[in-house]
């Protein structure tokens, strides 16, 4: 029986055989999920990791336009301070009729400004930090050791092809957005994340979680199971237990999964991949699902992140 990874537990753990689905390759992997912490790991981690992200796997892609025209770049800026809970009442009718992007909500949540010092691990080419860049927030930079060289665009935002452990710190705000199911050794990590962070501040780690609906209706067509690209799929439990382990204290966690884990899913029992002519990613006229069905996936998603049942969800990590 396989170890846990997480808890070191070997006992009633339960094996499962996955299929990689997101290009179709159609190659399977052993996972195992822990009966003692509830973490949902691949068994054996592949040597060659990098063959699993192809060119054209989806973080690698193009950016998008470094800046605005002036009028949509003043609106923006007058929108983010509103975005994080300050402003005038002109900045708010803005956030009223143009919604702030989701990262205000996580700078608000964290008490940090637009000229905190940002870490994106695992940001690819930095679609995000780019989007951030536009919105007002100063002081951004990324890391992705498959990104393949070291990017500086002309708006001031870096991106590094470092590891973890080859960064110096310190930063107001460390965020890891679907990257960290994606290490090998996620205590290790953890530690490198909090030693790079000042402290009285946070890390901001947005992951699957296998102790959600979509893993207990769908098991192996688990539209974010994701083999073999995701090694570590935690539970509430296992992320918990990590995180302490690590120096942290669990802050608050705040589910946010929408209707991918619905028609992904489904897409996947069918035996049809995410990059696919038939997918609903890529076509939404052939896909299988009606506008309704969508409108219907996304309202039960919204349900279930009310009850902390969603399939993603963030963890607010406090460094003390």
């Amino acid at each position: 029986m396989p170890q846990c990874r997480i808890c070191h537990n070997t006992a009633g753990n339960t094996p499962y055989s996955v299929r990689e689905m997101m290009f179709g390759q159609g190659e399977r992997f052993d996972y195992f999920q822990c009966h003692r912490c509830g973490c949902l790991q691949i068994n054996e981690i592949p040597t060659d990791l990098s063959r699993f992200y192809p060119e054209n796997y989806y973080s690698y892609q193009a950016p998008p336009v470094l800046a605005d025209n002036p009028l949509k770049s003043f609106l923006k800026r007058r929108r983010a301070a509103a975005g994080l809970g300050r402003g005038n009442l002109l900045d708010r009718l803005l956030a009223a009729v143009y919604r702030p992007p989701d990262y205000f909500t996580w700078f608000r949540r964290m008490g940090l400004a637009r000229d905190a010092a940002v870490l994106d691990v695992g940001c690819g080419i930095g679609h995000l930090l780019l989007r951030m860049r536009k919105d007002g927030f100063t002081t951004l930079s990324g890391t992705d050791p498959f990104v393949g060289k070291p990017i500086t665009y002309a708006n001031g935002v870096t991106i590094h092809d470092r590891e973890l452990a080859d960064l110096d710190g310190p930063f107001d705000c460390v965020m890891l957005h679907h990257s960290f199911e994606h290490m090998p050794e996620p205590l290790l990590a953890l530690r490198e994340i909090a030693r790079l962070l000042h402290r009285d501040r946070y890390a901001l780690i947005r992951i699957p979680v296998a102790s959600s609906y979509a893993w207990r209706h769908y098991r192996e067509d688990w539209f974010n199971l994701d083999a073999p690209r995701h090694l570590h799929l935690h539970s509430l439990a296992s992320m918990t237990r990590l995180a302490e382990a690590a120096g942290f204290t669990v802050a608050e966690v705040v589910f946010d999964s929408d209707e991918d884990q619905f028609w992904g899913s489904e897409q996947y029992r069918r035996g049809i991949p995410l990059r696919d002519p038939r997918s609903h990613a890529e076509n939404r006229r052939a896909s299988l699902f009606s506008k309704g069905e969508i409108r219907a996936f996304r309202r039960r998603a919204a349900r279930l992140n009310q009850d902390n049942d969603g399939d993603t969800a963030c963890f607010y990590l406090y460094k003390p």
